[in-house]
C-alpha cells in the first residue's frame, strides 16, 4: 500500500499543477500574440484565443486529478483506479517534457515552462517512481501507460478545443 508521504503528494498534486495552469494562464496569450510568426499556420486556427479557454482547463484537469487520487488512494494496488492515476500523472510528465523542448528548440522561454521543469517535472517523477516502489503499478506497465498517456492528453486537448 502507498506510504502516508506517496499519498500526500497524490492529493497536493492537483493543487500544485494549478500553479502550471496559472502560469500558462498569466503568459500563453500574450506570448501567442508577440511571437504569432512561431506558430505554424495549421495550428493558429485552432489556439483558443481568450483566457477563459485556459481558466476553464485548469480547472477541468484539478477536478479529474482530485477525484482520480482521491480513488486511487482508497483502492487496492495494481487496480483501474491506479492506471489511471498513472496515466493521467505521466501525462503530466510528458506535458513537461514538452516544455521543456518548446524552449530548448525555440531558445527562449514560452508559457508554461518554469513550472514545467521546476514543479511538474519532479513531482511526476517522484509519483510515479513512488507507485513502482509501493507495488501500486507494476514497472512493465509503463511500456503501455507512457503511449495511453500520450493519446488520454491528445485526446482531452483535442476535446477541449472543440468545445472552445
Amino acid at each position: 500500500m502507498t506510504a502516508d508521504r506517496t499519498r500526500t503528494w497524490i492529493l497536493l498534486s492537483p493543487f500544485l499543477f494549478v500553479l502550471h495552469e496559472a502560469e500558462e494562464y498569466a503568459t500563453a496569450l500574450p506570448w501567442l500574440l508577440k511571437h504569432a510568426s512561431l506558430v505554424p499556420s495549421a495550428i493558429k486556427g485552432i489556439i483558443p484565443d481568450t483566457p477563459a479557454f485556459i481558466a476553464y482547463a485548469g480547472a477541468m484537469f484539478l477536478v479529474v486529478y482530485a477525484i482520480a487520487g482521491a480513488l486511487a488512494i482508497r483502492s487496492r494496488p495494481r487496480s483501474i483506479a491506479w492506471m489511471i492515476l498513472a496515466i493521467l500523472i505521466t501525462a503530466r510528465l510528458e506535458n513537461a517534457v514538452l516544455h521543456a523542448i518548446e524552449s530548448f528548440v525555440l531558445r527562449q522561454y514560452t508559457p508554461g515552462v518554469l513550472t514545467a521543469v521546476l514543479l511538474v517535472l519532479p513531482i511526476t517523477l517522484y509519483l510515479l517512481r513512488q507507485f513502482i516502489r509501493d507495488g501500486v503499478i507494476r514497472r512493465s506497465w509503463l511500456g503501455w501507460i507512457i503511449p495511453a498517456a500520450f493519446l488520454t492528453q491528445s485526446l482531452a486537448i483535442g476535446a477541449m478545443l472543440l468545445i472552445g
